[in-house]
């Protein structure tokens, strides 16, 4: 029997999809009852053809280095068929998105240490590198993701293309979850993305006192308090997994009935 602090929660999973159900599976085996919602979704970017003639190029082994600033990216690459070559090396922003990497079979070479950031991932694989010695590097990321990566690398002096392989587009909650969270129905909310968050203030507005917010980084926690959200636990490691071991090890227990 799970002893938990997650043990007899309602938790919303605000995406869906392999993620939601990877997710879902995880707090249902702590003893949660997981509430999948997606409040945001993937869709295709305004100019396919770009996409396309960039993952063309890629599956050619026209990049030496390949860089992924999230899960989506890596789905949207499986998605529209790009090979990665053997000559290609593959740099993750952090331990999720190099998991997803890892589940569509190709290899991961690059994970910056510490919290999983784009400027980590930029900062840190430049500085054992010479631009002069180093190919040209693609970036693949959504229409709403800044343009850290490829900012840094070209100061630095790094050839580097961008992919634009999707756009970010909100999706309507069912009226019963709106209600459930506007109700208090829903104890935790994972948010997991400014773009999340910018969803749960258009859709439900402001949560109930009793609903705890939980991030899953410091950066997600200060884009939730310019939107009024108060967030009661951030994770360090931009991680969901670690977000829900950390709410699981610190939640106090719920009573049984």
């Amino acid at each position: 029997m799970t002893s938990g602090g997650l043990r007899g929660t309602r938790v919303l999973v605000p995406r869906g999809g392999a993620w939601g159900d990877r997710v879902a599976a995880d707090l249902h085996a702590r003893g949660a009852d997981a509430v999948v919602a997606p409040l945001i979704s993937s869709a295709a970017p305004r100019d396919t053809a770009a996409r396309d003639r960039a993952f063309a190029a890629l599956s050619a082994g026209a990049y030496a280095w390949l860089f992924v600033t999230s899960a989506a990216s890596v789905e949207q690459l499986r998605q529209h068929g790009a090979r990665i070559p053997d000559t290609t090396r593959i740099a993750a922003v952090g331990r999720a998105t190099a998991r997803a990497v890892t589940e569509a079979g190709w290899e991961v070479d690059f994970v910056p240490a510490g919290a999983s950031s784009a400027a980590a991932l930029a900062a840190q694989w430049c500085a054992d590198r010479d631009p002069a010695a180093t190919g040209r590097s693609l970036v693949v990321r959504s229409d709403l993701a800044q343009a850290v990566v490829s900012d840094e690398l070209e100061v630095r002096g790094f050839a580097v293309d961008v992919c634009i392989a999707y756009r970010t587009v909100g999706v309507d909650l069912e009226p019963q979850v709106a209600d459930a969270l506007r109700s208090g129905g829903i104890d935790v909310v994972l948010l997991t993305s400014l773009s999340v968050g910018r969803e749960l203030r258009r859709q439900v507005g402001r949560l109930p006192a009793s609903t705890l917010v939980a991030s899953i980084g410091p950066g997600t926690s200060r884009d939730a308090a310019v939107l009024g959200f108060t967030v009661g636990h951030t994770a360090q490691t931009q991680s969901i997994d670690a977000l829900i071991a950390e709410l699981d090890a610190h939640l106090p227990v719920k009573e049984s009935s």
